[in-house]
């Protein structure tokens, strides 16, 4: 009988922490959507601007459009495939895996931490 209780506590430990990293995920995907949001309305706001300042006034939909294909034109002009090949090198000698875990893991516990304030609020 001992066997079949020690065996129904192990289910009701792995049942909890299941929930538990089901409710992380839940967080980490609502603090996500909030960053999503916050950095799309940044960006919208930039593009916005730049069509405004370079086509003056007009309807926002079609002057933030402008003003992200002028951006694109703008930084696309000024890549060099040389420079992005360095950057590219760079970038690899700089993450080894123990880093990207680091990484990604602080990311993860940012994101539970923002999904906290978006449920609380």
């Amino acid at each position: 009988m001992g066997e079949l209780k020690n065996l129904s506590t192990e289910e009701t430990t792995l049942v909890a922490r299941a929930r538990a990293w089901a409710q992380q995920v839940y967080l980490a995907h609502l603090g996500l959507v909030a960053r999503v949001e916050e950095e799309s309305r940044k960006q919208y706001d930039k593009a916005l601007a730049a069509g405004k300042e370079a086509h003056g006034e007009g309807s926002d939909i079609v002057l933030a459009v402008r003003g992200l294909v002028d951006t694109l034109v703008q930084e696309a002009s000024q890549l060099k495939l040389e420079e992005l090949r360095a950057q590219a090198v760079q970038m690899r000698e700089k993450l080894n895996a123990e880093e990207l875990r680091q990484q990604a893991q602080k990311l993860f516990s940012d994101l539970v931490l923002a999904g906290e304030k978006r449920k609380a609020a």
